[in-house]
């Protein structure tokens, strides 16, 4: 039984590390908020005979809507499991909270402006083909004034992604501080 629970647990974050279930959200998001951001600057050059100016925005769409289901998972579980311990000097700690915050916020914020470029006609939006998402406002002009939102928002993102990014590299190899191994899974000195 113990066994069993210390698996269930490595699953789990703890005080002292992240759990897997926390890990691989962090990874598939990430890969999903840089492929869905390099696929949305790609797509909006592509001219009306480009044989992907149908398929891609599709594909945009679909992916957007698995962000959302994913940032719901995202923030259910770090509501129901405890974060690890901060480390670092004492005016990071309160940055490190506020730079997550936004992230969610501004993720759930791109996603909501999304929803309404793609629903802004009235039609529900398809995803995949699998089922439809109604039309819940609809009217002039809001495809481009939820488009302006969008196409900002991104942009935001990207730039606080790269701050986050050299956060990381900083932590990493300047502060040689066991941030990096911990989002690993790995508490501080543990290799399993």
């Amino acid at each position: 039984l113990h066994k069993k629970e210390e698996n269930f647990m490595h699953w789990r974050n703890t005080h002292q590390r992240y759990g897997l279930t926390s890990i691989a959200l962090h990874r598939v998001m990430a890969i999903l908020v840089i492929g869905l951001f390099a696929l949305g600057k790609y797509m909006i050059t592509l001219d009306y005979y480009h044989s992907l100016y149908l398929a891609l925005p599709e594909w945009h769409r679909g992916l957007g809507v698995l962000t959302a289901l994913l940032l719901a998972a995202r923030l259910l579980w770090r509501w129901s499991n405890p974060l690890p311990d901060l480390s670092g000097r004492s005016w990071e700690k309160p940055l490190a909270r506020l730079v997550h915050r936004l992230f969610y916020v501004l993720l759930l914020a791109i996603v909501v402006s999304g929803y309404l470029i793609s629903t802004a006609d009235g039609h529900a939006l398809q995803v995949f083909g699998w089922f439809d998402i109604p039309a819940l406002i609809s009217g002039a002009n809001l495809e481009d004034r939820a488009g302006a939102v969008h196409y900002f928002l991104t942009w935001l993102l990207a730039f606080m992604l790269a701050l986050h990014v050299a956060g990381a590299l900083k932590h990493q190899f300047i502060d040689k501080d066991a941030i990096f191994t911990r989002m690993l899974g790995f508490a501080p000195g543990q290799r399993n």
